[in-house]
């Protein structure tokens, strides 16, 4: 296996069949540079002289990048085009150096060493190649469709969009506008205000990621291009401002946006702007609960129940393995946890151990009523919870003066039971614990699990369950850590915003992740 390889294509109908083998040989990055002539050996050197159009090839280009997605979650291809926009560029460069050079028919030793001397830039001298001369055609990438399509090119093109986690379907629109495009190029990339609507917002990587994201994959697939890659923050950005422009790229999803922006124009006396709109791809791998169409959206609820960063081994022994489990009030915490518990692990409920901490003649008991008084005691002489908590969570100061009193104690009677579950058989063990993050015991955990759902979903829930007005909702969850540091803190996020089948098989990944580094350490 190789970490990048260069798929060199005379025959899109071979794509199909293609594709499946190379999942053999290239682990990270596939470059794939169809060349229109067929024969490169006998045409490498004598190319055409007709210029040939970009934007004819653009059909073959969306349907590469569909079948692709097919096959591959994490290789990441890119098809690379100045040489179908202009055939005088002979040489292939490629900001990753090629390893491996895959050709889709079969050529001699030495007609493949002269090909890759004479087109592979210094980067990549020196690699190995492989071919393939796969006989059976896919029609599923038929390179005739697009012969006779004649359009017209801009110099300057504007397309916009959040970005994030660049898939095929983005690979797709930017392709499209780089072949439309001779000079220009303008990518508007939402920034973090325009975000918060969207699904698992929590979870988009940061604008200078994204746009990062974009400048590498559209300088590497034509670095002919000039691009400029900015944050925006209203849907419009630079497309009606800048006099130069002359196209811009929508998808069927934002056509009407795009003719917004020619309405904008007109009112700046600006010249419109020619609307290109790109077609949706259809995600052949979603879900019931997903959209249909390759999306960032997708990509995120993917990452539901995946290890986003390497566990917090340390020092500590590795058995018992501790997960800690926060998450907003309302978030489902509970119900992730029941369901870590039916899969082996023991359970430690923090918001139990408190309440048995409120017990008379317990030792949280006394320091309450020392510290807020016998006014906070019900006629049975008891903690008045929904008293403490009324105060509690509409005074910052008296919240942590409860915090300073009950968290040191919790975390006591956590570890006795820690130990208990482990002497018990237990390998894994959950502290559920809403104050987890806030209390600074990530310390004795390996890995943190973060239980997540909308803020307006959290309201409702604890409309409904505690039976408190929205204000007090609220309230209740604007003093917690929000999604985004809970996020910050965590090694996999789950949420309970779907069913519980969605919910297991999130809870299921992560925890099949655990079970697999327990068996590199057996038991003494």
């Amino acid at each position: 296996m190789v970490n990048t390889g260069l798929l060199i294509l005379t025959n899109p109908a071979k794509v199909g069949k293609l594709l499946p083998a190379i999942k053999n040989h290239v682990l990270k990055t596939l470059y794939i540079q169809y060349f229109p002539e067929k024969n490169i050996i006998s045409n490498a050197y004598s190319l055409p002289l007709v210029k040939l159009k970009g934007p004819r090839y653009f059909e073959i280009i969306a349907n590469i990048y569909t079948i692709a997605s097919k096959h591959f979650n994490c290789l990441d291809v890119r098809v690379l085009l100045s040489h179908l926009k202009n055939p005088n560029v002979s040489i292939i460069h490629t900001k990753k150096p090629v390893e491996l050079v895959i050709f889709d028919q079969t050529y001699n030793s030495n007609e493949a060493i002269t090909f890759m001397q004479d087109c592979l830039s210094n980067t990549s001298m020196g690699c190995k190649f492989i071919t393939f001369d796969e006989k059976d055609q896919d029609n599923n990438c038929n390179k005739s469709s697009t012969n006779d399509i004649e359009e017209t090119m801009y110099k300057n093109v504007v397309l916009g969009g959040t970005f994030d986690r660049l898939h095929n379907g983005h690979k797709i629109f930017l392709s499209e506008a780089i072949l439309y495009c001779t000079e220009n190029l303008t990518v508007g990339v939402t920034d973090t205000n325009m975000l918060q609507k969207k699904i698992l917002w929590e979870l988009i990587e940061t604008c200078p990621q994204r746009m990062n994201s974009l400048k590498d994959f559209t300088e590497d697939v034509d670095p002919c291009l000039t691009y400029n890659v900015v944050p925006i923050t209203n849907m419009y950005g630079p497309s009606i401002e800048d006099p130069t422009l002359e196209m811009i790229l929508v998808s069927e999803e934002t056509l009407k946006g795009g003719e917004m922006v020619n309405e904008k124009r007109v009112q700046k006396n600006l010249k419109q702007l020619a609307i290109h709109v790109i077609k949706l791809v259809e995600d052949v791998n979603h879900q019931e609960h997903e959209k249909t169409k390759i999306s960032s959206s997708n990509q995120r609820m993917r990452l539901l129940g995946v290890r986003l960063k390497e566990p917090n081994i340390g020092d500590k022994p590795i058995r018992p393995y501790i997960i800690g489990l926060t998450g907003g009030i309302a978030s489902g915490k509970s119900s992730i946890a029941e369901k870590i518990e039916k899969l082996g692990a023991g359970l430690i409920n923090c918001d139990l151990i408190a309440h048995s901490l409120y017990a008379p003649g317990m030792k949280c008991f006394n320091l309450i009523v020392e510290t807020f008084g016998p006014e906070y005691l019900t006629s049975d002489g008891e903690i008045d919870r929904r008293a403490l908590g009324s105060l509690v969570f509409n005074d910052k100061n008296e919240l942590e003066k409860l915090n300073k009193l009950m968290w040191p104690v919790i975390l006591e009677e956590a570890k006795n039971q820690i130990d208990k579950l482990y002497k018990e058989g237990f390998d894994i063990v959950i502290i559920e614990a809403a104050v987890l993050i806030q209390a600074g015991w990530q310390h004795i955990c390996h890995e943190i699990w973060t239980c997540i759902i909308p803020q307006e979903e959290a309201i409702k829930r604890l409309m409904e369950r505690n039976k408190l007005s929205t204000e007090e909702a609220k309230k209740r969850i604007l003093v917690q850590p929000s999604n985004i540091e809970q996020i910050h803190n965590a090694h996999v996020v789950v949420s309970t915003l779907w069913s519980h089948e969605i919910s297991q098989q999130q809870i299921q990944k992560a925890w099949n992740e655990i079970k697999k580094d327990l068996e590199k350490y057996p038991k003494n």
